[in-house]
């Protein structure tokens, strides 16, 4: 099934809404200021039920002057268009700007209803039929077929349902994104269902029971209770589709006018970076312009700064910077239309190069260059790598692919595709379902950054062996917050450390062969603690007694931590929670008890356990917790039995000399 809609075009009173009644049996005119002045003033919306089972959306514009910014939000996203054009009346002003408008949107399909021609004679019809022929030829819609009709009498209205459903099939549904977006053109409140917006789907899908956000905005996400397309409840709907989408929680004092819901948070900008055409018959523009702009249904009004020329004339191009006066939600290629600032008159239109673009304060022969570059390359298919390489280098960080997709506004497969073939001109990182981007400047420093790092912790702590742990690392360098970040992280640490510039040594990420930096009396003030929790033998090391004598030392508390740190690090003592021991007293101890535990399969109980060891209690618990942790001994404790103490594989590896 194809997802499509059609829209109306052409001049107030040329029988748009009643012809769309004709063929659907659907009211466009709904509100009742549109009944009493007989306008469409609002959009109207429909569908067409065609023979063939597919199911066609509609869109009924305005023809009147004062409502071309309405007749703009609804040509945003439609697939091709019907251009209604009254047989006694013929081509009219409204008629020319709503053809100038489809061409400026880059709508290439549609079809001529030749209204009303149950009010002229036959050779009236003939002679309509070749001026619109002669006035079509310069447009997107040249060679559209022309179709005789009558709202009044049903002439022609099944000629038109078949012309309609032969150019559905000739219309390949174009590449959408993966990212579901929709402007809003209507919300209304449904008692006991709550708010329901209306809007085109410009691409991705939504379901039932999925999260969407309300933009431009902050964390204003509602849930999707239900969802109607061409009046028939569906779990789902794809980009083309005409949708009506029940949200839990949304507010009529949420919603204003050229706002979208999307399946992702959208960041807004007050600035894009553009491609225009002027219309012919149009007063040029200067260098500083004052303009209305209209996408979708998002207006306001904007500066327009030429960047490649200092005026434009009428027909010409021209790469702008526009500077809008609120925040919108915009991606690249979106079409978007110029009218004069006062808003009366359409004056042209264009595609988006860059949603987010620096601001170009200088018109640089560079700056031209590129941008030239971009808005050529920026509808082909082949240029989507420079595309992302541009965007990677607008940010310091890495990108997943998706997300660069989803700026590009282009297919996520689309740009893996493009990425298998040929050089990137960028840093790509694989693994699994991990696949980041960066821009390969911005990589390098990040690399640098992560050296610099361990470096200066080294430094720092020069008597210590290890380093900084990933976590650390990602801390150090903004990563946590980043959405890949952490995954880019692992892949900058082993492509370092494959290159054998860094190691891991305990957990920790040190520069490659990094040894602790002992001076004679370090060493000898290390060698006197190790010397003094030795003798402790079958007692506990009580850290007061021991911070007591370092003070005798002249040895800092700073200090004292940092050597028993390296003395652990070194396995020389034994940390367990904050208690410790030296390792040779463990093992001695480890020997002693494993070598009795083996003679008894149903274990020993406490006194055995205090008889084999000897020492204080705290000693022995010690001991017993360090050995249960490293699984060489278990214990058995229950409030109706005596603990008891058990040999485990690992403690019978000892008896046969393989652990120490």
């Amino acid at each position: 099934m194809k997802h499509l809609i059609l829209g109306t075009a052409g001049h107030i009173d040329h029988g748009k809404t009643a012809l769309i009644k004709a063929l659907t049996n659907i009211d466009c005119d709904t509100h009742k200021e549109e009944k009493i002045r007989g306008i469409t003033i609002n959009l109207g919306f429909s569908y067409l039920n065609l023979p063939n089972g597919e199911s066609l959306g509609i869109i009924d514009v305005p023809g009147h002057r004062d409502f071309i910014n309405t007749m703009v939000s609804g040509a945003c996203g439609i697939d091709l268009v019907l251009l209604v054009i009254s047989a006694d009346s013929g081509i009219m002003p409204q008629t020319v700007e709503h053809v100038n408008i489809i061409t400026a949107l880059g709508i290439k399909k549609g079809i001529v209803a030749l209204a009303k021609t149950d009010l002229v004679d036959d050779e009236l019809i003939e002679m309509a039929r070749y001026e619109i022929s002669d006035f079509l030829d310069k447009t997107t819609l040249k060679n559209s077929p022309v179709v005789a009709v009558s709202a009044m009498t049903g002439r022609g209205l099944d000629e038109l349902v078949t012309t309609i459903q032969q150019t559905m099939i000739d219309i390949e549904e174009p590449e959408k994104s993966n990212l579901f977006r929709l402007y809003i053109d209507r919300l209304f409140t449904v008692k006991g269902f709550g708010s329901v917006v209306t809007g085109s789907v410009l691409g991705g899908s939504i379901e039932t029971g999925m999260e969407v956000y309300l933009l431009p905005g902050i964390n204003q996400k509602f849930r999707v209770r239900s969802i109607e397309r061409h009046g028939q409840p569906v779990d789902k709907v794809f980009a083309g589709d005409r949708a009506a989408i029940n949200l839990i929680g949304m507010k009529s004092e949420d919603f204003e006018r050229g706002m979208i819901i999307s399946d992702k948070q959208l960041a807004s900008t007050e600035m894009v970076d553009a491609c225009i055409t002027l219309f012919q018959h149009m007063a040029g523009i200067a260098i500083w312009s004052q303009v209305s702009f209209i996408s979708g249904t998002f207006e306001c009004q904007a500066r327009l700064h030429l960047l490649n020329k200092d005026e434009v004339l009428p027909g010409e191009d021209a790469i702008v910077q526009i500077h809008l006066n609120r925040p919108a939600v915009l991606m690249n290629k979106d079409k978007f239309i110029l009218r004069n600032s006062s808003a009366d008159t359409t004056i042209g239109g264009g595609f988006i190069i860059d949603a987010t673009p620096l601001h170009h304060k200088r018109r640089t022969p560079k700056l031209t260059e590129y941008l030239t570059r971009l808005s050529t390359n920026i509808l082909g298919k082949n240029s989507l790598k420079e595309l992302a390489a541009i965007e990677l280098k607008k940010e310091f960080r890495p990108f997943t692919t998706l997300e660069i997709a989803e700026k590009l506004n282009i297919k996520l497969i689309e740009l893996q595709d493009d990425m298998n073939e040929g050089e990137l001109g960028f840093q790509r990182y694989q693994s699994g379902e991990a696949d980041i981007l960066c821009d390969t400047s911005y990589d390098q420093a990040f690399k640098e950054n992560i050296l610099k790092s361990i470096k200066d912790y080294h430094v720092k702590n020069f008597l210590l062996p290890g380093g900084l742990d990933t976590g650390e690392i990602a801390g150090k360098l903004g990563f946590g917050k980043m959405k890949p970040g952490k995954a880019y992280l692992e892949f900058l640490l082993s492509e370092l450390k494959a290159n054998n510039i860094i190691e891991l040594h305990r957990g920790t990420w040190i520069l490659k062969g990094h040894k602790p930096l002992l001076d004679k009396q370090t060493s000898d003030e290390i060698s006197w603690l190790e010397n003094l929790i030795l003798k402790c033998e079958d007692e506990k090391p009580v850290l007061a007694d021991i911070e007591e004598q370092c003070t005798k030392r002249k040895i800092h508390p700073y200090k004292l931590k940092t050597y028993l740190g390296l003395l652990a690090d070194e396995d020389k003592i034994r940390f367990y929670q904050s208690d410790f021991i030296h390792t040779a007293v463990l093992a001695k101890c480890r020997k002693k008890l494993m070598a009795e535990l083996v003679k008894y399969n149903e274990g020993i109980d406490i006194q055995a356990y205090k008889a084999i060891l000897g020492g204080t209690k705290r000693f022995r618990s010690l001991v017993g917790d360090l050995l249960e942790a490293e699984k060489s001994i278990t214990m058995q404790r229950g409030a109706d039995f005596e603990t008891r103490i058990f040999i485990t594989e690992t403690g019978k590896q000892i008896i046969d000399g393989d652990l120490s």
